[in-house]
């Protein structure tokens, strides 16, 4: 497998942004794209077929398949990241029997916590001078096996229940929460839950604390404006909600390797604009 490119797209409404990464197009023979959305709503548009986006959904094309996307209500604009690769077909032969086939691989249904292993091959596909380009392929090897392995999303059949519907409503909070300081206990608190009960069940769903979870989510938010942007580092971290730029970076260099100015000069690709904020 090789990934020839890998992009994360942070709040798509309009613009430039949405005249390039929106665009109508299809790929090389040879070559597949998958399009993971964290948030958002709007339409992916495959050849003919129109499809609902929505957070924690996943889409795969194939070469030479027209798409494109379209954002929906401008309160609710679509993040996402997406990877072009080309598998090897004499060493991958069953991973493109799975990807090629008729089986449906449109609006694939993924768990939360997959959004930082994509995030991971984002980060590792972009790390040429560190020389992790095949860690990044084998990650996402792996990945592709566990979505479309079995032929189901790995969420689909799963019985829902109080205990994952306060998650859920939690991660859905945090989520529209990224530029606020985040407080467990008040959440615990708005679900009727103690702050140690609350953890509990957010760490079996997600393998992680709450915290670190929201930090994560503040730390991809803000990867997006430093490359798409001439913000500084310091204007950054203000708008996330960090204490200091030191502790942001901190923060960011533990969370991706990289920090805040290696991460932008590592992963931008044009002249930056400035960002509202």
């Amino acid at each position: 497998m090789r990934i020839k490119d890998a992009v994360y797209v942070y709040k798509l409404v309009g613009g430039n942004k949405l005249a390039w990464h929106g665009r109508y197009h299809a790929h090389d023979p040879g070559d597949y794209e998958v399009h993971f959305f964290i948030e958002g709503s709007g339409a992916f548009l495959l050849n003919r077929s129109t499809y609902t986006i929505t957070g924690n959904q996943l889409f795969l094309t194939k070469p030479r398949e027209f798409h494109s996307i379209f954002p929906g209500a401008v309160r609710r604009p679509i993040s996402y990241y997406a990877v072009l690769f080309e598998p090897d077909p004499e060493a991958e032969g069953e991973l493109l029997a799975l990807i090629s086939g008729p089986r449906h691989h449109r609006g694939v249904p993924v768990e939360r916590r997959d959004r930082f292993l994509i995030e991971e091959v984002h980060r590792l596909a972009g790390d040429t001078a560190g020389g992790n380009g095949r860690a990044a392929e084998y990650l996402l090897l792996s990945l592709l096996y566990r979505w479309f392995g079995s032929g189901e999303g790995p969420d689909s059949g799963s019985p829902r229940n109080n205990k994952n519907e306060y998650v859920e409503w939690a991660l859905g909070t945090m989520e529209q929460s990224v530029r606020e300081k985040f407080n467990v206990g008040e959440l615990a608190d708005r679900l009727g839950l103690s702050e140690e009960h609350f953890i509990r069940l957010f760490h079996k769903k997600l393998g992680i604390s709450p915290f670190q979870y929201f930090t994560r989510l503040k730390i991809e938010a803000a990867s997006s404006f430093l490359v798409e942007t001439n913000l500084k580092v310091q204007d950054v971290a203000e708008h996330f909600g960090f204490e200091n730029p030191f502790h942001f970076s901190r923060t960011f260099k533990k969370c991706t390797g990289l920090s805040p100015l290696e991460y932008r000069r590592t992963f931008s690709r044009a002249a930056a604009v400035p960002a509202p904020l």
